[in-house]
């Protein structure tokens, strides 16, 4: 991809300016009142990339100084100005993102006068035709923005962005077809990088690494309109990615479907070892974090497992609402099956089954079983124990390797158990697609943790095994 793409827009745009009367003239109920020799500004910006108002921004006048910042509906209002010659510019970090600058032409305020200004952020495709100009004016939809230090704030250089996707194509000629896609930029002296050709309709995954710095692996979803635009800001530390602590906070909320709230949900911060529960009022804290854009993933017992992405910086506790979405088991048809097929390939479920070196289950005895809950599963595999406790029903191993010790993987992520049992507080039988066990020294690689001595369960559910 070439580099320099985000050099700065300066968007100049003509202010729809209304030169009124003295404010109370308009009103002839108004009773008459000495003119103040004052003028007023008000004006909307609009966010054409969203097709909504941009709210939260700064609005500054004459050389930065801040005068106001719009509203929900992205509005603002400046009172009180001498009269004079003005600009009007606005700062945002969806701006910042994108590389542009809103300014106004400069224009006069006169005295008991008030002059309306409206700008605009410019549409996708104006956008995508400047950022990928190599396309010959056919760019489709594009990903861009810049990668930053999350301590220093400064722009990293160097660093490969890619998003990753998977294409399915459906025929009678070869049946389901997938294929993956990958797509890299690096990023430019600005930390700009800029993704273009990508086509509409999208779900995809979009991370930064540099050296051995890598960043979450970040949800992006494009829409179906003709050229679609997503500008996001990646946080890559400087630390290596090994680190699991840090001095970045997150705090947040997770709510159930219907509005109650989420007490004694599951978050945890992938790639970490950090995992909290919440309270009864669904809420959770989550401190001594390493920074980096990062994903918080929330489970609760018969509701669908859900992703946020989290910027996270020692200079600012981020907080984040989760709504998990209430968990319906349905019939599946051909497709979505032979879509699950295909996504235990990319995972490698199904060639580590033909390997032999552990005991899997797949889909279909999964269904005949009717689980209610994991161990309802696992209580059919040769070589697990379940036991009653304390904390529910356990698992450990009935071979003796190891203290009868297991270790649980979820959707590719370790899971550990905050208590013994804990697993069927966080992940319903009807939610598991595929489960693989192994007993040492058998599990692979990359299921493999502390020496590999206990028991490994790897468990597949619906939110990583997607149909």
């Amino acid at each position: 991809m070439r580099k320099g793409k985000l050099s700065v827009l300066r968007i100049l745009l003509i202010p729809a300016t209304l030169i009124a009367p003295p404010l109370a003239a308009q009103n002839p109920a108004t009773p008459a009142t000495s003119s103040t020799g004052k003028g007023q500004i008000v004006g909307v910006v609009v966010d054409s990339l969203d097709g909504r108002f941009l709210s939260g921004a700064d609005v500054v006048i004459r050389g930065g100084e801040p005068a106001a910042q719009t509203d929900s509906l992205g509005k603002f209002s400046i009172d009180s100005l001498i009269p004079g010659t003005y600009q009007v510019g606005v700062f945002h970090e969806l701006l910042d993102t994108l590389g542009v600058t809103l300014l106004t032409r400069p224009f006069r305020v006169g005295p008991d006068s008030t002059m309306l200004v409206v700008l605009a952020v410019p549409s996708a495709a104006t956008l995508v035709r400047r950022l990928c100009p190599e396309s010959g004016g056919s760019a489709g939809s594009a990903v861009i923005g810049r990668v930053s230090d999350p301590e220093t704030l400064q722009p990293v250089r160097g660093a490969e962005v890619s998003i990753a996707w998977t294409e399915f194509e459906v025929s009678k000629e070869f049946g389901l077809r997938r294929t993956p896609r990958l797509v890299r930029d690096t990023t430019d002296a600005a930390g700009a990088y800029s993704i273009c050709g990508l086509p509409t309709s999208l779900q995809a995954t979009l991370q930064a690494r540099r050296g051995t710095t890598v960043s979450g692996e970040i949800p992006i979803e494009l829409g179906d309109r003709p050229v679609e635009l997503k500008a996001r800001t990646i946080l890559l530390s400087s630390a290596d990615s090994a680190a699991k602590t840090g001095d970045a906070a997150v705090s947040g909320r997770v709510v159930l479907e219907g509005g109650s709230a989420g007490a004694g949900s599951r978050v945890e911060l992938l790639g970490s070892d950090a995992v909290v529960l919440t309270d009864e009022k669904g809420e959770f804290t989550m401190r001594n974090l390493p920074s980096g854009s990062r994903v918080l993933l929330a489970r609760h017992l018969g509701y669908g497992a859900e992703t946020a992405p989290v910027d996270l910086s020692s200079h600012k506790e981020q907080r984040v609402t989760i709504t998990l979405p209430k968990f319906v088991a349905v019939m599946d048809p051909v497709l979505v099956t032979a879509r699950r097929v295909a996504a235990l390939d990319k995972v490698g479920f199904n060639d580590r089954n033909k390997s032999g070196l552990g005991y899997y289950i797949g889909p279909d005895r999964i269904a005949r079983l009717h689980a209610t809950e994991v161990t309802d599963i696992l209580r059919t595999v040769p070589g697990l124990r379940v036991s009653y406790g304390p904390n529910g029903e356990t698992v450990s191993s009935s071979r003796g390797f190891s203290g009868s010790c297991v270790q649980y993987y979820l959707d590719d992520m370790q899971f550990t158990e905050l208590e013994p049992g804990d697993i069927n507080h966080f992940v319903t039988g009807g939610e598991v697609v595929a489960v693989e066990v192994y007993q040492p020294p058998n599990a692979p690689p990359q299921f493999t943790r502390g020496g590999g001595g206990c028991t490994t369960i790897v468990l597949w559910t619906r939110f990583k095994i997607r149909s």
